[in-house]
């Protein structure tokens, strides 16, 4: 009995076919082999955990890999507090870790020490990406340069706004507010004795960044109009001090400040506006899409109680910047890189799906990003009038600093301040000080 074999054209025995594929290696494979050797490896791409939805930002990086399969990237993640994601970013960029990293995404305050310690490269004179940059916002694009000179560009920008609750809102307002002054925050502090409402307000006051970006955002508040900004990015009269730690904190007797406060970071502040406790909060504008979207669709908050007004003074600049590693070899691929994640499109998808803060000024006027987030005029305009905290290469020890300062403060009865409040901070900025 025979057995049919039907081959499709081009077959071959088995015994030729690995005659062949044996020839093959010993010939010409080795050249094959070469070119996959001299291909170049991913470009990585060195990230906090993302604080987005949707996984965004690996979207844009897709995008990137299909349109340049010759120059593929990925994203490694750094997870950890915000002390322990810094330490790894800075020996990342001292080529300390086993993976090579070729670009970072930093927080803004971050630009100026990587820069000032050469652990990232500048922008090679006369190769400014004019179009990207005449594309993103005044804020977000200055947060890029350092001494001058330019470092990266933004993955995305941020900066705080003001959550309130419509239906908590004595008397419930007639009209979307726009608006809210702290004497109108304030009066919204639930009598003594209600059970529902915990305090009008609250904030990010744990021990960490966020308290920072508190404090200084109430330091402004309190600081009468001038026409320079302070040498050191915050006023140091000590009366502003006080009126802002008191603003901070509250006062004996008050119900303006959750007094659970010290405890918040973003989401612990975000529980308590879901659970109904507080009728305004402090947080980022992708706060939004968690309170809409909340996992306890019992808790969720309806988009129509939501109501997203600027600060009650200038917001923080918040965002991460990316910058080419300064031992990377490959820095022109980075920079194209780099070039697309900080163009409008890249930014457009970024907001769009993601919910992060665009930096290009476009974006926001945008059909599909408007129908996405009702308030992106508010998120717009609070980027464009917020300030950066200081530019120094020691910011993390001036940061630390002030918080200690605003501890301080807070412990004592009179809530005096520090007679060396400036020389403490002029040392932490300038690098005087040691670590703790």
């Amino acid at each position: 009995m025979s057995i049919d074999v039907r081959r499709s054209p081009g077959w071959l025995p088995p015994l030729v076919a690995v005659l062949m594929i044996g020839a093959l290696v010993a010939g010409t494979a080795p050249a094959v082999l070469d070119g996959l050797r001299d291909a170049p490896a991913e470009l990585v791409i060195v990230s906090g955990v993302e604080d987005g939805e949707g996984g965004a930002r690996q979207a844009v990086i897709d995008l990137w890999n299909q349109s340049h399969p010759d120059k593929r990237a990925r994203i490694e993640l750094v997870a950890g507090s915000a002390d322990e994601q810094h330490g790894a970013m800075v020996r990342f960029a001292k080529g300390e870790e086993d993976v090579k990293a070729d670009i970072l995404n930093l927080d803004v305050t971050a630009v100026a020490e990587f820069a000032e310690f050469g652990y990232i490269a500048e922008w090679p004179a006369g190769e400014a990406p004019r179009r990207v940059l005449a594309d993103l916002m005044a804020k977000p694009r200055e947060s890029c340069y350092y001494d001058g000179r330019l470092w990266g560009l933004p993955f995305n920008s941020d900066a705080g706004v003001l959550f309130a609750r419509r239906s908590l809102l004595v008397p419930t307002p007639a009209t979307t507010p726009t608006a809210f002054s702290w004497d109108e925050i304030s009066g919204q502090q639930p009598a003594q004795g209600s059970t529902q409402l915990s305090a009008a307000y609250a904030g990010q006051l744990d021990g960490y960044e966020g308290l920072t970006v508190n404090a200084v955002e109430a330091l402004w508040a309190a600081e009468p109009a001038r026409a320079r900004p302070a040498p050191l990015g915050v006023p140091t009269d000590p009366g502003v001090w006080s009126a802002a730690v008191n603003r901070l904190y509250g006062q004996s007797g008050e119900r303006v400040i959750d007094p659970s406060s010290t405890t918040y970071r973003e989401t612990g502040t975000s529980d308590q506006f879901l659970r109904k406790k507080i009728v305004f909060m402090r947080n980022w504008p992708v706060a939004y899409r968690s309170l809409v979207e909340a996992s306890d669709q019992s808790a969720a908050v309806a988009a129509a109680d939501i109501v997203m007004t600027p600060l009650p003074g200038p917001a923080v600049l918040g965002g991460q910047n990316l910058a080419v590693v300064a031992g990377s070899t490959r820095g022109d691929d980075a920079r194209e890189l780099i070039e697309f994640l900080a163009g409008e499109p890249s930014q457009r998808l970024l907001m769009q799906i993601g919910g992060f803060a665009a930096a290009t000024g476009a974006t926001y006027d945008r059909p599909e990003i408007k129908a996405a987030h009702p308030y992106a005029e508010t998120i717009r305009s609070a980027i464009a009038t917020s300030r950066q905290r200081p530019q120094t290469p020691y910011y993390p020890r001036f940061s630390e600093e002030l918080r200690r300062i605003v501890t301080e403060i807070r412990a004592k009865r009179d809530r005096a301040v520090p007679e060396d409040l400036e020389q403490r901070l002029t040392d932490a900025a300038e690098g005087r000080l040691p670590p703790r």
